[in-house]
């Protein structure tokens, strides 16, 4: 799984920029850029970012896969 990609993918389609997404997360924008460089996130953050993008998270994994 490309984390990175499916985010980077993700954001492009939505015409969403990361303090977007990290406003509606109630996170902060490097909290944001640090989960989706390392791929630390939890099963609920997957959930929750895939979700807030206006994704499910199977869609949101093949992403990164295509």
């Amino acid at each position: 799984m490309n984390l990175e990609k499916s985010f980077n993918v993700a954001l492009a389609t939505r015409d969403m920029k990361k303090k977007d997404l990290a406003a509606q997360m109630s996170v902060t924008p490097s909290y944001i850029t640090q989960v989706t460089k390392n791929g630390a996130l939890s099963v609920s953050k997957l959930q929750e970012l895939s979700e807030a993008l206006g994704y499910k998270v199977w869609q949101f994994i093949k992403l990164g896969e295509e």
